[in-house]
């Protein structure tokens, strides 16, 4: 048994090889046919060509954005705040914000004088106590012991200063009067004269306490009119 199956698998691989040898894949050069070109499928025979393209990136320009400078200018008003030369009423000239009031002004004349003008002042800080306005007239009212303060020789001065100021500096101000404690007092007048209890005082009572006070009107300055005589009068005919 074991004999015969020996030879029966030796015949099996002798037929495998046979086999094998039949399908096998040809070698050699004879073994290859060139196919006519015509034959050849579309683009089967085109050249492989291989292009090398080149991208530039240019760097990146930052954005620059130039603001533009715009600078306003802020507008400011004059007021004319009086100080004191030699005991004679002398203005400077100081710029505040548009539509400035009156506490604002009292607020710059307490201040005192600019440290480069040589000036000096009679106006302390307290003296004035508020301000209000109705129909042209500014009613002041002052601290009564600061006022006492000041030396009667020199409360016309003082007071000058304050009518001078305010008058001056607001356009919509045109007398001035005072209180003490909302009590309207007499004040003394550019004349040294004692003004009435609540008078309105005007700039015109103290301007000859200016440095460079207005000339006076002289009377004999004045055109005299001459009135022509009446022919029918009888006083103004002459008997020859």
């Amino acid at each position: 048994m074991t004999g015969r199956r020996i030879t029966a698998t030796l015949a099996a691989l002798v037929v495998l090889a046979v086999i094998g040898a039949a399908c096998g894949v040809p070698t050699g050069d004879d073994t290859f046919a060139e196919i006519p070109p015509a034959e050849v499928p579309f683009g089967l025979a085109a050249t492989s060509t291989t292009t090398s393209t080149t991208t530039t990136t240019m760097p990146e320009t930052p954005d620059t954005t130039t603001a533009a400078s715009t600078t306003t200018p802020i507008r400011l008003d004059p007021a004319e705040v009086y100080f004191l030369s030699r005991g004679r009423l002398q203005p400077v000239v100081i710029e505040l914000p548009p539509g400035f009031s009156a506490d604002q002004v009292a607020d710059v004349l307490e201040a005192g004088p600019p440290p480069d003008v040589g000036l000096d002042t009679l106006i302390e800080d307290g003296l004035i106590v508020s301000s209000t306005e109705s129909r042209a007239v500014l009613t002041v009212d002052l601290d009564g012991d600061t006022f006492a303060e000041i030396p009667s020789t020199q409360q016309t001065e003082a007071i000058a200063q304050i009518v001078m100021t305010m008058i001056s500096s607001l356009r919509r101000v045109g007398l001035v009067n005072f209180t003490i404690e909302g009590e309207l007092i007499a004040v003394k007048k550019g004349n040294s004269l004692l003004s009435d209890v609540g008078e309105p005082l005007s700039y015109e009572d103290y301007s000859l306490l200016l440095v460079n006070p207005p000339a006076p009107v002289d009377d004999e300055d004045e055109v005299a009119t001459t009135v022509p005589a009446d022919e029918s009068d009888p006083s103004s005919t002459t008997t020859p």
